[in-house]
C-alpha cells in the first residue's frame, strides 16, 4: 500500500498563462504613456511648464478600470516608468521629475478607486448619474489633488509660479482624463469590438458614414482661420450621440480633440483668431473641449439609457405577443366592475369550477374558490392602461396544476371597459424549466452546484437581508501532484469524494459549489464564526481519512479554506475577494487549515 501527498501548484494570478494579460496591460500602459507623454510635453510645453493637455494618465486609468485590484501595483508601476522616461527624454533631468510620475499615478489611483467604489465601471457614462460621478472624480477631485502637489514640485524644480502652474496642471490633467478615458475604457473592455460585431452591414456603413461626416465637419471647422464656426462640431457630435450612442460620442470627442490639437499646434484654425497669445488660445481650446464634453456626454447617456429601456420594453412586448398568438385554453372576461361576463374553454379542468359558477359572479367571490391571484388578474384596471401582464398560480381546487394568467384591459373610445384574462396550463413547462435549471446549475462530475448555480445562490443570499451569510473558498491541497501521479481517473474520484464530504459537513440550507478545477465554495446561511467552525470540522474530517483507496493505492490529502462573512454594503466580488485572500494566507502558511477574513 502506498500513501502519497502531493503539493498543489499555486493558482494565484501571477502565474503561467494568467500572467499574460497583466503583463500585456503593463506593456501597453508603459509604452502608451511614454509616447503620449513625450509627445504632449514636446509639443505643448517649454520643458518647464506643464503640458497643455495630458492624455497619458487616461491610459493607466482605463487599464486600472479593466483590471483586478491585485494587478493595480503592476500597472501603476508601468505608468510611473513611462512618466519617468518621458520626462527624462523631454525635460532637463532633475531629481524632481521622479515625483511627477508618483503624483500622476496618485491621482489616477484616486480616480480609479473612487469610480470603482461608487459604481459599475464597465460603462463609465451609462446614465446621467454615472456621468456626474465620472466628472466629479476624474475631472475634479483627482486632478485637483495632482495639481496641488504637482504645482509645488514644479515651483521647486523650475521656480515657476504656483498659481499658473496649478491651473495649467489641473486643466490639462482634467481634460485628458475626461476626453480620453471613456474612449480608451471602451477599447480595452471590448465595447467597440462587440458593438461592431453586433451591427448589420447596413448599420456598419451608417456608422462609418456618420463618423466620416463628423470628421469632415471637424476638419472644416479647424482647417480654416476665417470663421469662428466651432458650433458646427457640436451638431455633428450630437448626431453621433443620437444615432450611435455612447461609443459614438467617445470617438467623436476624441476626433475633435485630436484635430483641434493638431490645428492649434500649427497655429492655424479658429483658435488663431484669438489675439491673446498661445497660452490663452490653449486655455480657450481646453474650455471648448470641456463644454463639448459636458454638453454631449449627458445627451449620450440619456439616449443610451432610453434606447436600452425601449429595447427591454420591445422584448417584453414581443414575448407577450408570442404568448397571445397561441390558442388559449381558457378565456375569462370581466367588466369594469369586476363581474365575470364570459367564461369559455376547459374551465372546470383548470379551476375546478364550471363556467356557470363563474358567469355573473364578482371576481372577489370567484377568487375565494380559485385563489387571490385570479382576483389580481381580473380586478379593476390600474393606471397602466393597455398594459398586458401575466402571472402564474395554482388554483385552490386544482393544486397540482400551474396556470399562467395573462390579462389585458379592454378599451372603447379611449375608456377602459373591462379586462380579458387568458389561462394556460403551464404545469409541464414549469416542470421542464425547473429540471433544466437543476441540470444547467449542476456540476456533472461531483453533483454539487457549478459556478453559475453557486453564484446565483450567492446573489439570492445577499439580496435577503433578514439573515446572515458567509462564503468559504476551498482548495484541495496537493491535487496537481495527485492528478499527475495517479491519473485523471483517481483525480476525478478525489474530487467526487471531496464534494461528498463537504456536503456531509454542512446543513441542508447551505450550498456547496465547484467553482474551478479543484476549487470548491460553500455558502453558509450563518455568521462568520459559525461558518469557520463548520469548515474546521470539515477540514479535520478530510485530513483524518484517506481520500481515495483501492487494493493497491492509498491517497491522503487535506484542504485549505478561506472564509468571509457578508457585511452590509459589500458586493459579491468583494465577498469572494475577502475569502480568497484568507485562503491565500492559509496556503502561504503551509496549507491544511482554515482562516477567516479579518
Amino acid at each position: 500500500m502506498r500513501a502519497r501527498q502531493g503539493v498543489m501548484h499555486s493558482r494565484r494570478p501571477f502565474n503561467g498563462i494568467l500572467l499574460r494579460k497583466p503583463i500585456a496591460f503593463a506593456l501597453v500602459g508603459a509604452l502608451g504613456y511614454l509616447m503620449l507623454a513625450s509627445g504632449t510635453i514636446a509639443l505643448t510645453s517649454d520643458g518647464r511648464d506643464h503640458a497643455t493637455v495630458w492624455p497619458a494618465d487616461a491610459i493607466i486609468l482605463a487599464l486600472l478600470l479593466n483590471s483586478g485590484r491585485r494587478h493595480w501595483p503592476l500597472l501603476l508601476t508601468a505608468g510611473w516608468l513611462g512618466n519617468l522616461a518621458a520626462n527624462g527624454l523631454t525635460r532637463e533631468w532633475t531629481i524632481g521629475i521622479i515625483l511627477y510620475g508618483a503624483i500622476n499615478m496618485g491621482q489616477v489611483l484616486l480616480a480609479a478607486w473612487s469610480l470603482r467604489r461608487s459604481g459599475d465601471t464597465r460603462n463609465l457614462l451609462s446614465d446621467v448619474r454615472a456621468v456626474g460621478r465620472f466628472v466629479i472624480w476624474a475631472g475634479l477631485f483627482a486632478p485637483l489633488m495632482g495639481a496641488a502637489v504637482g504645482s509645488l514640485v514644479a515651483s521647486v524644480n523650475y521656480n515657476v509660479p504656483i498659481g499658473p502652474s496649478f491651473i495649467r496642471w489641473f486643466a490639462s490633467n482634467s481634460l485628458g482624463l475626461l476626453v480620453c478615458t471613456p474612449f480608451l475604457n471602451a477599447v480595452f473592455d471590448g465595447s467597440y469590438r462587440r458593438c461592431f460585431a453586433a451591427k448589420s452591414l447596413w448599420e456598419r456603413g451608417e456608422t462609418f458614414a456618420l463618423m466620416a461626416i463628423h470628421a469632415a465637419v471637424t476638419i472644416f471647422v479647424f482647417g480654416q482661420n476665417h470663421l469662428p464656426i466651432l458650433f458646427l462640431s457640436f451638431s455633428s457630435l450630437l448626431l453621433l450621440s443620437f444615432r450611435i450612442g455612447r461609443l459614438g460620442t467617445y470617438a467623436g470627442v476624441m476626433l475633435v480633440a485630436i484635430i483641434g490639437a493638431v490645428s492649434a499646434l500649427q497655429h492655424f484654425g479658429p483658435m488663431a483668431l484669438i489675439n491673446e497669445g498661445a497660452a490663452f488660445q490653449a486655455i480657450f481650446f481646453q474650455a471648448y473641449l470641456a463644454t463639448l464634453l459636458v454638453t454631449t456626454l449627458p445627451v449620450a447617456a440619456i439616449v443610451a439609457s432610453r434606447a436600452e429601456a425601449l429595447g427591454n420594453l420591445a422584448a417584453r412586448e414581443e414575448t407577450l405577443r408570442l404568448i397571445m398568438a397561441h390558442s388559449p385554453d381558457v378565456i375569462l372576461s370581466f367588466d369594469n366592475d369586476g363581474v365575470c361576463r364570459w367564461a369559455d374553454g376547459p374551465v372546470r379542468e383548470y379551476l375546478g369550477l364550471g363556467p356557470e359558477e363563474l358567469f355573473g359572479n364578482p371576481a372577489a367571490a370567484i377568487a375565494l374558490r380559485t385563489g387571490e391571484e385570479l382576483l389580481v388578474a381580473s380586478g379593476r384596471p390600474t393606471d397602466e392602461r393597455g398594459a398586458e401582464k401575466a402571472i402564474e398560480f395554482s388554483p385552490i381546487l386544482q393544486p397540482s396544476l400551474t396556470l399562467e394568467a395573462s390579462f389585458r384591459d379592454l378599451t372603447r373610445d379611449g375608456m377602459i371597459v373591462g379586462r380579458v384574462v387568458t389561462l394556460r396550463d403551464a404545469t409541464a413547462r414549469k416542470a421542464r424549466e425547473q429540471a433544466i435549471t437543476i441540470q444547467v446549475e449542476t456540476d456533472d462530475l461531483t453533483g454539487v452546484k457549478n459556478r453559475a448555480g453557486f453564484r446565483r445562490h450567492v446573489r439570492a443570499a445577499l439580496a435577503d437581508t433578514s439573515r446572515p451569510c458567509s462564503v468559504a473558498i476551498v482548495d484541495v491541497d496537493h491535487f496537481k501532484i495527485i492528478n499527475d501521479r495517479y491519473g485523471h481517473q483517481v483525480g476525478d474520484a478525489v474530487l467526487m469524494e471531496i464534494a461528498q464530504r463537504l456536503t456531509a459537513g454542512i446543513r441542508q440550507s447551505d450550498i456547496v459549489g465547484r467553482i474551478g478545477g479543484d476549487e470548491f465554495a460553500i455558502l453558509f446561511q450563518c455568521d462568520l464564526e459559525t461558518a469557520k467552525l463548520a469548515c474546521e470540522r470539515i477540514a479535520y474530517s478530510i485530513s483524518q481519512r484517506p481520500i481515495f483507496s483501492d487494493d493497491t493505492l492509498l491517497v491522503l490529502t487535506s484542504i485549505s479554506c478561506g472564509v468571509a462573512g457578508y457585511m452590509p454594503g459589500m458586493s459579491r466580488d468583494q465577498l469572494f475577494e475577502a475569502a480568497d485572500t484568507a485562503l491565500y494566507q492559509v496556503k502561504r502558511d503551509g496549507r491544511n487549515g482554515v482562516r477567516a477574513a479579518g
